[in-house]
């Protein structure tokens, strides 16, 4: 835990994600937010379909959607959505052909509804069909 959606319009081409979400993990494991950088999901959806306003092709969005489990303070919780913000400025700045619209959204989630399993490679190995 965290997961990090990034939702960002197609109009920002060639925009090349991995850096960025290396860039917002990187920056959750330095704020000591989270034990373990594993903990730590991120992912990029380019948006084809979307309308930004009237439909100005010079506007531009990248959205994160930060899921958190429960438990965290607002004031931790607007820490995280302040740096995430920052990195994602830091990251797009070559973008300025765009009036980009830069968001976090902090989104929690149930700890008690929220299930997982790391399953290792060890205990994979048996129902694997080669």
């Amino acid at each position: 835990m965290p997961h990090i959606h990034l939702e960002y319009s197609a109009n920002i081409e060639n925009l090349d994600t991995k850096p960025i979400l290396l860039a917002l993990n990187q920056a959750l494991v330095d704020g000591a937010y989270v034990s373990s950088a594993n903990d730590v999901k991120s992912r990029a959806i380019c948006q084809q379909e979307y309308v930004i306003g009237l439909n100005d092709p010079t506007q531009a969005y990248i959205h994160a959607k930060v899921s958190l489990l429960t438990g965290r303070s607002l004031d931790v919780q607007q820490q995280i959505s302040k740096l995430l913000l920052k990195t994602l400025e830091q990251q797009l700045q070559k973008y300025a052909q765009f009036n980009l619209q830069i968001c976090v959204e902090i989104l929690e989630m149930q700890k008690n509804t929220y299930s997982k399993k790391v399953v290792t490679l060890n205990e994979q190995i048996g129902s694997v069909f080669i």
